[in-house]
């Protein structure tokens, strides 16, 4: 493929100089002769064949080709930037990146954080939720939360917090139902399902749920968008106790003690035996631990 593509350089120029539609204000951005923008240019229409420019008195303009050129150029030249500014943090020694699952950075750890900040106050915490991370690789990612422990030789690992489904409800729905009996009060407001879990988290398969009369009040894919339909007084959920933990504290929403919890699998800590890449994932592998036995 390489024997195809054009010289980088080439194509930084002919971004500019299309942008721009001049050669001399090219020059000027990119701090090099007209001349030698006007060569690199022409060097890049013999590779292709074809040419990318109409040139006039007043400046240039793209052909047809350019035009497709361009967009694909410009495309990929802001990829190329972006995916340089994404790697930028790394060779930071104040930034650690930690990833997680989206239920516990957004109920647990997200309001914490400024906390650790108050200790460490030129920290640049990564908060990677996007794909479970199944290894460390040290230039990647320094600490894991997840509920699958690595029990591997080179990585230590460590219980962090237990976990549990509970069924929590917006506040004018528990002045409505919070002193009703469980089951009864699953048919006096609608149920929000989990596209995951159909069954309510198992409970809806139960014998003593068989004969209730319930309303589905909607079926939502996303944990932390079924926690805001519960905020938004759309229903009940049954959800994560970590997802909804801040929204409890924060008296967004109600427990419903009446409503049986289940076990969800423990969240782990993990990190590398090895040297960290930096020496403040230590630190916030020590305060993570730290937090999550002080109850406030």
């Amino acid at each position: 493929m390489s024997k195809t593509l054009p010289p980088f350089k080439y194509l930084v120029t002919f971004d500019a100089a299309a942008r721009l539609g001049s050669f001399s204000k090219a020059s000027e951005e990119l701090s090099l002769t007209q001349s030698a923008i006007s060569q690199q240019l022409l060097k890049l229409e013999e590779i292709l064949g074809q040419s990318l420019f109409f040139r006039n008195g007043k400046g240039v303009s793209l052909t047809a080709a350019g035009e497709l050129l361009h967009e694909t150029v410009r495309e990929t030249l802001l990829r190329l930037a972006t995916g340089i500014g994404r790697i930028e943090p790394y060779k930071s020694s104040d930034s650690v990146l930690i990833a997680c699952p989206p239920d516990f950075a957004q109920g647990w750890l997200m309001p914490r954080l400024s906390k650790l900040k108050l200790i460490y106050p030129a920290i640049e915490v990564w908060v990677m939720t996007e794909k479970e991370v199944r290894e460390i690789d040290r230039v990647d990612v320094d600490l894991i939360v997840s509920r699958r422990p690595i029990h591997t030789n080179d990585v230590e690992c460590v219980a962090l917090l237990e976990d549990s489904s509970i069924g929590i409800c917006g506040l004018q729905t528990a002045e409505r139902i919070s002193r009703l009996s469980y089951p009864r009060l699953l048919e006096k407001a609608p149920i929000l399902f989990l596209e995951s879990e159909p069954n309510w988290g198992g409970r809806l398969s139960t014998d003593e749920l068989k004969n209730l009369q319930l309303t589905r009040g909607a079926t939502i894919e996303d944990k932390r968008i079924l926690l805001d339909a519960v905020i938004h007084e759309l229903g009940i959920g049954y959800v994560s106790s970590i997802l909804a933990n801040q929204a409890i504290k924060e008296g967004k929403v109600k427990v419903l003690t009446q409503v049986p919890t289940k076990s969800l699998p423990r969240l782990w800590l993990m990190r590398s035996r090895l040297a960290p890449r930096t020496p403040i994932a230590n630190e916030v592998f020590n305060w993570l631990l730290n937090r999550a036995d002080n109850v406030n």
